[in-house]
Formats: C-alpha cells, structure tokens, sequence
C-alpha cells in the first residue's frame, strides 16, 4: 500500500505541477534566402538558389523545491531545422537543481560547452562553414572541412555536469555515459556531414565521454572568452579516440569588436591519427545603434598519421547587421576555398537572414 500511495503521489504532481512553478514559452523563427554558385571542376560547375528556415519553441519553468531550499528549473525545445528529418526534441532539454553559485544540470544540448558553433570569429553569426554547407558541393574529400560541431559532442548527448559560477565566469565539467547522437565523429572521410541527418544516434561501440570549460570575461570589461577541451573513449576497433580543443576571445572597445577562435579536434579512426585545426578572425563595427558591419576570415588545415592534407580551405565574408526591432537581418557575401580540402572545390554565396524572436 505504501508504494501505491508514493506512486499516486508522484503522478498528481505530473499531473497538476507546482502551484510555485513559473512556466513561459518562447520562440524563435529564422528565414534565410541565398544563392550560391560551385566549381568542383570546369566540368561541373553548378548553382542553386532559394529558401531555408528553422522554426523553434523553447518551454520553460522554474521554481524552488520543498527540500533543501534548492531552486530547480526545467525545460525543452521543439525545433524544425528546414524540414527536418529527425527527432523535433533534441534540443535543450534539461533538469537544472541550484544552490547559490552551483548547479547540477542532467540534460542535453543546455549547458555551456565546446560542441556549437559559437565562433568568436563569427560576430554576426554566419559561420565559415555556411557558405560551404549551402552550396551544391558534397561533403566528401579529405577530413579538412569547417565544423559547426567537432569533436566528442558531450554537450549533445545527454549528460551530468556541475557548474560553478564565480566573479570572473562560469567553470563547468560534463560526463555524458554514452556519446551516441553525433554529426562530428565519423570513421572514415567519405561520410563526412555537418547535416543532422548524418547522426549516428543508433551506433552501438558509442562510448563515454567528458568536457570541462571555462566562459567568462575574467573581470575586464569589454572581454568575452571561452575555452573548452573534451573527450571520448577510446572506442572498439579504434586505433585513436576523438578529442577536441576549441577557446574563443573576443573584445569590445567603443564601437570596434575583433574577435578569434582556434579549434583542434581529431577524429576515431581504425587506420591512424587525423588531427585537424581551425583558426577564425573576425572583426566589427558598430555604424550607429542599429547597424553593424563585420569581415570574417578563416582557415581549416588537416593532418592524417604526421602527413598535411594537400589544400587549405580557406572562408571570406563580409556582412552586415541590422536590427528592426523585434526583427534582426544579416545581409552578406562570401567565399570558400578548397572544402573538404580539395583543389577543385570552391563556392561564393550571397545570403539574407531574417531572425525573429517571440
């Protein structure tokens, strides 16, 4: 009987939720036009136009819990990247349980961590690997490739970790049981992909990984930077195991902002060592309140068992921001050389994003 009374307990909870909880939506809905134009070759030269768009909902509540005085939050997204072919619910989803200055998140894709594509180099937000993914060239060639997530992806699985924040940033350790829903770790260069759809979320030799990071300004003013390494075990049948370096600086100074990221990630393979790296540069400013223009530059250059990939690819653009209220427009052009490290694969790409947030 006793267990019965504790089982109906926890299911009116379920049910009603706390009369102390404060829950809220929020959303999030972008819509992108570009047009891109490839040579992977003088007999193969393509181009495409047209839109993209990405619909998100974020649900979220907060509270404090009958024990300990411990605040809780909690909370998930339900996102559409284009036309999305798998799960709508694997976006920051996470049970958050906080004392002062620490928290213990058990979650996925929440807490802060190195597998995003946060780019300091990126200050309007259209990253290196952009122009490349939207253009009609394949991901297949040699490791080399801009990643939007390199590395074990700890923060993309699901996870424990323990924040800590101080006066000058937040400290952070995750360890996820099992690194399973990756699009950055891939055994071979042949099924390299920066889509969602190229997850290997069925994988059974996934094994653990962890993460430890630092975001914060150190206490200057104007000083934004992060710094991240993670790793995996060392899975069956592999000769190497996947790890990943990624630290950003950024500085704001009046209207100037200049902005770096280097990252260095290599990859589980059965055959040898591939290490790749990344440098972005980013520079900004601010033309009046509302206007903002920025130049990116960034290189990718990778190396497999001691021996250089042949060709650096190499990303330029040129954007421009600005802000409409409740809606943001970035408007720009760029380049990109040699992706996937190959010679013969370039594109360009004009492109227009609209960001509204509800």
């Amino acid at each position: 009987m006793k267990k019965l009374l504790v089982t109906t307990a926890l299911a009116g909870l379920i049910v009603t939720g706390s009369a102390n909880a404060q829950t809220t939506i929020t959303g999030e809905l972008r819509i992108n036009y570009a047009a891109t134009g490839t040579d992977q070759g003088v007999a193969n030269t393509k181009s495409r136009r047209g839109f993209g768009a990405e619909q998100q909902l974020n649900v979220q509540t907060k509270g404090k819990l009958n024990v300990g005085g411990l605040e809780y939050a909690a909370g998930f997204a339900m996102e559409n990247d284009g036309e999305q072919a798998t799960t709508l619910f694997n976006e920051n989803t996470y049970m958050d349980f906080t004392s002062g200055n620490t928290t213990l998140s058990l979650s996925r894709d929440h807490i802060q961590r190195s597998d995003t594509d946060r780019s300091f180099g990126a200050l309007l937000g259209y990253s290196p690997n952009d122009i490349a993914s939207q253009s009609a060239i394949s991901a297949t060639g040699n490791f080399t490739r801009f990643q939007q997530s390199p590395g074990p992806q700890v923060g993309q699985n699901y996870s424990v970790a323990l924040l800590q924040k101080t006066d000058i940033g937040t400290f952070s350790a995750a360890y996820a049981p099992t690194v399973t829903a990756n699009s950055g770790i891939r055994t071979t260069a042949s099924t390299q992909s920066n889509d969602a759809a190229s997850e290997r979320s069925g994988e059974t030799d996934a094994e653990s990984g962890y993460e430890i990071g630092f975001t914060g300004n150190l206490g200057v003013k104007g000083l934004d930077l992060y710094s991240f390494y993670g790793e995996e075990k060392q899975r069956p049948g592999m000769v190497t195991k996947g790890d990943v370096q990624n630290h950003g600086i950024k500085y704001t100074m009046g209207d100037i902002t200049a902005g770096y990221t280097y990252k260095k990630y290599n990859e589980p393979t059965a055959t040898g060592r591939t290490e790749n790296k990344e440098n972005h540069y980013g520079l900004a400013y601010a033309v009046n309140k509302d206007m903002t223009v920025a130049l990116l530059i960034a290189d990718a250059k990778g190396t497999t068992n001691g021996t250089a990939d042949t060709a650096k690819e190499k990303a330029k653009s040129i954007q421009m921001g600005y802000n409409l209220g409740p809606v943001g427009m970035v408007v720009g052009y760029g380049v990109s050389d040699n992706i996937a490290g190959l010679a013969t694969q370039d594109a360009k790409a004009g492109f227009v994003r609209f960001i509204g947030a509800f």
